[in-house]
């Protein structure tokens, strides 16, 4: 009984092993086939990573061609880069050469000799960029001694166009004053010509009238003097038959004159006018000045004179020709005087008579 029982034990023990060996190998068979699947699946994956391998390897070897080539093509461009800057180089010494000698060329015309460099141009170990910086500080040195020669041209312009002015305006004045140099030399050869002339006349006088008429020269001027007393009667301002006479013959001869510029003037003694003549002259500022312009109106009426040649002033006894001490100086300031200018004596011509001081 008990062998039956260790036996159907047994019996059972080898079933269940069996069962057990058999879900075993068939599990493992499974994870055999699972495990090859994987190894082929990996296997598949190690050849795609090898192509990959390869063509990045290709791929490489070809960029390192072309890096290669590009390195040429770099090294040749440094080349010619550096030939470049050379040339530049070069090119920037010869510039400032050129700048230097026209800096040097303004600061002789101007007296400043320009600021030496602190580098020798001639020197190959100057650095590119302080060359640069050099250049830049000699083309500013230089702009700055244009601006100087510039504003110098322009002074010059300036004073050129002063002396132009001044000399035109010498050239002016020496010609207005040959022009009036004529002129005097004009006015002095007819006064001449008309003192002649009064010579002549005055001689003729002298016979009829005596002293009643002097002629003196006066530099440029004429002075036809009469004494009053001939003209006039004492107290009156109406000519005299002889002052009449007198002033007719004197008439006719400026009335030839060209070009006439006569002042006619009245003078006093000191006498102050006195009684019932002050109704009519107050003083002896209105006696004279009605004398000159009697002899005025007869001048001009008479002979047909222009009354723009003429001009009255009134003198009193402002200007005596001697001293009013005796009877014989006061009857020689009682006078009348035709003066003949070489220019016009009163700027208004439309006054005919006026006050002098």
């Amino acid at each position: 009984m008990y062998t039956l029982k260790s036996m159907f034990v047994m019996l059972m023990c080898s079933m269940f092993l069996g069962c057990v060996s058999q879900q075993s190998h068939e599990r493992a068979i499974e994870e055999l086939k699972l495990t090859s699947q994987n190894s082929a699946q990996e296997v598949s994956q190690l050849q795609k990573e090898k192509q990959a391998f390869e063509e990045t390897l290709s791929a490489k070897d070809a960029t390192v061609v072309q890096l290669q080539e590009a390195n040429k093509d770099l090294e040749a461009a440094i080349e010619v880069q550096e030939q470049v800057k050379e040339q530049q180089l070069e090119a920037l010494k010869n510039e400032m050469k050129t700048l230097y000698s026209e800096l040097t060329g303004l600061g002789n015309l101007s007296g400043v000799t320009p600021a030496n460099f602190s580098f020798g141009l001639e020197d190959d170990s100057v650095d590119f960029d302080d060359l640069t910086q050099a250049f830049k500080n000699v083309r500013s040195t230089l702009a700055s001694k244009l601006s100087d020669y510039s504003q110098l041209r322009a002074q010059n312009d300036q004073l050129e166009e002063s002396l132009q002015k001044l000399e035109a305006r010498i050239r002016h004045v020496r010609a207005a004053r040959e022009a009036q140099e004529t002129k005097l030399a004009k006015v002095r050869n007819e006064v001449q010509t008309v003192g002649k002339e009064i010579d002549r006349i005055t001689k003729a006088l002298e016979e009829k009238f005596g002293k009643s008429l002097v002629v003196t020269q006066h530099q440029d001027r004429l002075v036809l003097t009469m004494l009053g007393q001939v003209l006039f009667e004492s107290g009156k301002a109406q000519l005299t038959p002889l002052g009449l006479d007198i002033m007719k013959q004197v008439g006719e001869v400026l009335a030839t004159l060209p070009n006439k510029n006569i002042q006619v003037e009245g003078h006093t003694d000191n006498n102050p006018i006195y009684g019932r003549l002050q109704q009519q002259y107050p003083t002896n500022w209105e006696l004279s000045t009605a004398r000159a312009t009697t002899v005025l109106r007869y001048l001009i009426e008479q002979t047909g004179m222009n009354p723009t040649d003429f001009a009255a002033t009134g003198y009193a006894d402002t200007r005596p020709a001697v001293a009013n001490n005796s009877e014989e100086g006061r009857a020689q300031n009682r006078r009348v005087e035709i003066v003949l200018y070489p220019e016009r004596v009163l700027q208004d011509n439309n006054t005919v008579a006026t006050l002098a001081p």
